[in-house]
């Protein structure tokens, strides 16, 4: 008998042992196979959401190629000028860029307020938005008078 093993382990036959090392092959390959699939199907996953997104780049760099380059900010500026106008309302351009609420982007842009009657100026400035690329950034009423602070976009 041998004294260095517990007394269940001495009385095994070669059999047993053979077992033993079957059942532990087989649930080595298995845990790796269930590892390996795991990861396959995450770089799967990871590979359709980098594919969508590359998708959703590439229709919006089409749509952005199919867009109109945006006039002169000069020739925009009539269509402001006659709105105004049509609806009694002063416009005043602000000749300072730093000033809060202009625009301050990559495009060219002419700061004005547009001063007059609340119904007036709300109506001018619903038009000028619609007609030209203009940025609405403040409105100040005081009693039935009303300013609001716009930019015009347009290329230079």
């Amino acid at each position: 008998m041998n004294k260095h093993l517990p007394v269940f382990l001495s009385q095994w036959e070669w059999a047993h042992w053979l077992v033993l090392a079957v059942v532990l092959m087989l649930s080595v390959n298995q845990v790796y196979k269930r590892q390996a699939n795991r990861i396959q199907a995450e770089e799967f996953s990871n590979v359709d959401v980098i594919e969508e997104d590359i998708k959703a780049y590439n229709t919006q760099a089409e749509r952005l190629a199919q867009l109109e380059v945006l006039p002169p900010v000069r020739s925009q500026w009539s269509y402001v000028t006659a709105i105004t106008d049509q609806y009694g309302v002063d416009l005043s351009l602000v000749s300072d860029k730093n000033v809060q609420g202009s625009y301050n982007g990559p495009l060219a842009s002419w700061t004005a307020d547009l001063k007059g009657t609340v119904g007036a100026v709300l109506v001018a400035a619903k038009e000028i938005q619609a007609a030209v690329p203009a940025y609405l950034y403040d409105i100040t009423l005081k009693g039935n008078d009303a300013t609001i602070r716009l930019s015009v976009l347009g290329s230079e």
